[in-house]
């Protein structure tokens, strides 16, 4: 199938589709509609998803995000044919491979290997061709000998690794991933992305949805941002994940503002082979990331919900909070900004000889970077006393360099006195940070290290022969010639 006018092959089409539930009161409101038929009304109409357009091209990506409840899931139904639409049409072109639900499609009491063969016929392969694919599927799966073993032995990443194992190897024109692979370890994901790229290059198109920002910067050609069942937004992944994280913790009434005026700027520009918006979400996708990008606020429902505050041995954190370099309170930052984070003590008691530490910690725990801090009057290597009732702060300064996502601000202070190090008062996820995904965020590592643009350095021959001990003058880059 081409778009009319172009040479470009649309995988999947959607025409203006929606879902209408039902919501009736009482299994007894139930029975009664259906006895009287279109009579009377004694249900309430409940829309998952309305009129939602696009096209995508056949080889590209479209990631999908959204809050909890903004249709995402009934979207990626409609589009696998699980679910019939209330309105509009899909038109689908080729074989379709989804992991849509944890386990879906595999029957718990017949083993993974009986699985396989049992996915892959469902999916339109011959007995021969699922052979052919069998080793390559059991590899990339790498379950041992629980593939002989029934499937509700498994563990839930097991499952997830032999779902996409045997969806990603049936060769299908498109595949839909939604949120399974959060289920796998760090390495099966990477191993997973890896495979993915691959099936693009091949020309299979992908829906993909995450909670993840940066996954859909990386590996998505574009975004289409999803609330209360309506499209938002359909542009470039770093446009439509900045105004996601944005508006994440807005209230309804903040994001209909958000998209009240969206002929306030041109219309968004799509590629050759971007999907295809429909009118209606070109105007809307019409934000300027990059003035998005340079701007750095306070967003007061981004709360940690894990927060631990310990008991008081003598002294207490009664505040904290983060700044930008220029003092402004804000908790969403871009990525090159430098901040502080400000943090208020009382002591109960008189307090001598304490330190104070803080550090920033990854959604999963991993500390990523701290300081420790011991109090001392200028010139001397004596350390500051507090009276009891006296109050006071403490700024502590950090270079940009977090990678795009949220981390938790945690703080503590301890007694130097005391060989256990005895802590007067901690803290644990105090207070949250997000760093804004932005278009040229490539995470690598934990963090971002670097500080400055790579070099580039022309050899001739005879410069290329030198000895690695020569060239050390240059591997510096506060070395390098002024002629570079």
């Amino acid at each position: 199938m081409s778009n009319s006018g172009s040479s470009i092959e649309i995988a999947i089409e959607a025409d203006s589709i929606g879902k209408c539930y039902r919501i009736f009161e009482s299994p007894r409101a139930r029975l009664l509609q259906g006895l009287w038929g279109n009579r009377r009304q004694l249900y309430r109409e409940f829309w998952a998803l309305k009129e939602v357009s696009f096209q995508l091209p056949r080889g590209q990506t479209l990631g999908v995000v959204g809050r909890n409840g903004s249709g995402k899931s009934t979207l990626l139904q409609l589009l696998c044919n699980t679910l019939t639409p209330t309105i509009g049409q899909v038109k689908v072109q080729g074989r379709v491979g989804a992991l849509l639900e944890l386990g879906s499609g595999f029957n718990p009491e017949f083993s993974g290997r009986e699985n396989v063969f049992l996915n892959g016929s469902v999916l339109g392969l011959s007995q021969r061709q699922i052979e052919d694919r069998l080793d390559k599927i059991l590899g990339f799966a790498d379950i041992g000998s629980f593939i002989d073993q029934p499937v509700k032995t498994y563990s839930n990443g097991m499952v997830v690794r032999l779902a996409f194992a045997v969806q990603a190897h049936i060769d299908p024109d498109i595949l839909v991933v939604d949120e399974a692979l959060a289920v796998g370890d760090e390495m099966f994901q990477k191993k997973c992305y890896a495979h993915l790229e691959q099936l693009k290059e091949k020309g299979t198109s992908i829906l993909l949805v995450t909670h993840s920002c940066p996954q859909i910067i990386q590996h998505c050609d574009q975004a289409l941002l999803l609330h209360k069942g309506i499209a938002r937004m359909l542009a470039e992944p770093a446009r439509v994940t900045v105004t996601y994280q944005r508006l994440m913790n807005a209230s309804d009434v903040e994001w209909e503002a958000a998209f009240a005026d969206p002929a306030a700027t041109g219309p968004a520009e799509h590629g050759a082979h971007a999907p295809i918006p429909s009118e209606a979400l070109k105007a809307a996708s019409a934000a300027d990331p990059d003035k998005i990008d340079s701007e750095n606020w306070l967003d007061p429902e981004l709360k940690p919900q894990t927060t631990e505050i310990y008991p008081s041995h003598g002294g207490s954190i009664t505040d904290a909070w983060i700044e930008c370099e220029s003092g402004k309170r804000a908790n969403v930052l871009s990525p090159n900004e430098d901040f502080n984070i400000v943090m208020r003590y009382t002591a109960d008691e008189a307090l001598k000889d304490i330190s104070f530490a803080c550090n920033l910690a990854s959604v999963t725990g991993q500390r990523i970077s701290g300081q420790h801090f011991t109090p001392s009057d200028e010139g001397q290597n004596t350390r500051q006393n507090f009276e009891s009732g006296s109050s006071w702060e403490i700024r502590f300064y950090f270079h940009a360099g977090l990678w795009p996502g949220v981390y938790f601000v945690n703080g503590s202070m301890l007694r130097n006195d005391d060989p256990s190090r005895q802590f007067v008062h901690r803290v644990i996820d105090y207070r949250a940070l997000r760093i804004m995904s932005t278009s040229d965020s490539m995470p690598i590592g934990v963090c971002n290290l670097r500080r400055c643009p790579p070099v580039i350095r022309l050899l001739d021959q005879e410069a290329a022969t030198e000895s690695r001990s020569e060239r050390k003058e240059f591997s510096e880059p506060d070395k390098i010639p002024n002629s570079l």
